[in-house]
């Protein structure tokens, strides 16, 4: 049972590495990774904690790339020395920080100034930071209203943020000893599937989280087919990211099958 695909404080998640660390040990994972986006940052705090609970833990992060749809692509197993994924940080931390900016002043603008509310992340500040922080001060009912009414693509506060290619962030992945992982392709509404596996595998990408949670039952199976049809391996990933999102437990995308058995000895092998 395993879970690849979870966010501490150190981006937009809730809690502190090691305490997600535990509940992963609790929920009786045998295989977990961390993957803050845009930071390796919670990840030598996640490491001790899991050595101590004799959890087999993956270095991980989540990166965006530039697409027709949003393009999130996990990268598991990576050196933290390695020099060409800390320079990609590097970028994609500066990229996010402008955008940040962009959007505190745009916000401003709009008579929604929420800097007395944000909460600003160890590693990453992300949009769900803003999203939080809107909510705390009654400009929007939750975080969904938050992203479907004033930051979402359309939206008032929308702005859009520069990215790397998906070559750029597979082949530093790669150059850390890392697998290129598509994270919840099933959420990028603007892409064909059958095309988007295609490009991915085509780059280098390894594998599809065609288990996810909040994704149906077609979309699990239009996506384990996909990543068969390219020779790609089978994940799941919660997406955890503590109270803020309470449908997505860790461990909740698990389903024991043999696509996921088979990926959950493969990554062991690999990698331990």
């Amino acid at each position: 049972m395993f879970d690849i695909h979870t966010h501490s404080y150190c981006s937009d998640g809730m809690d502190a590495p090691e305490e997600v660390v535990r509940l992963a040990a609790e929920t009786g994972l045998s295989l977990f990774a961390l993957t803050d986006h845009d930071t390796l940052l919670g990840v030598p705090a996640a490491l001790k904690a899991a050595a101590e609970l004799g959890l087999p833990f993956l270095t991980g992060c989540e990166i965006e790339a530039q697409y027709a749809d949003t393009l999130h692509i996990l990268g598991l197993g990576v050196d933290l020395e390695s020099p060409e994924l800390a320079a990609l940080m590097r970028k994609k931390l500066a990229l996010r920080e402008e955008r940040n900016r962009k959007l505190s002043a745009r916000l401003a603008e709009l008579g929604m100034d929420c800097s007395s509310a944000l909460v600003e992340s160890a590693g990453a500040t992300t949009k769900a930071n803003y999203a939080s922080a809107l909510v705390k001060l009654g400009f929007a009912k939750d975080l969904s209203d938050a992203f479907g009414r004033i930051l979402g693509r359309g939206c008032p506060a929308y702005i859009a943020q520069q990215h790397p290619s998906p070559e750029e962030v597979v082949g530093a992945i790669r150059a850390a000893g890392g697998a290129a992982v598509i994270a919840h392709p099933m959420k990028m509404k603007r892409c064909d599937p059958a095309s988007l596996i295609r490009d991915m595998a085509r780059i280098g990408i390894e594998g599809v989280e065609a288990h996810y949670c909040g994704a149906t039952e077609g979309e699990t199976r239009l996506f384990s087919s996909l990543a068969r049809e390219n020779e790609l391996f089978i994940t799941c990933g919660s997406d955890y990211h503590g109270a803020r999102r309470p449908t997505s437990p860790i461990g909740g995308a698990w389903r024991d099958c043999e696509d996921l058995r088979l990926t959950e000895a493969m990554l062991l092998n690999r990698f331990f």
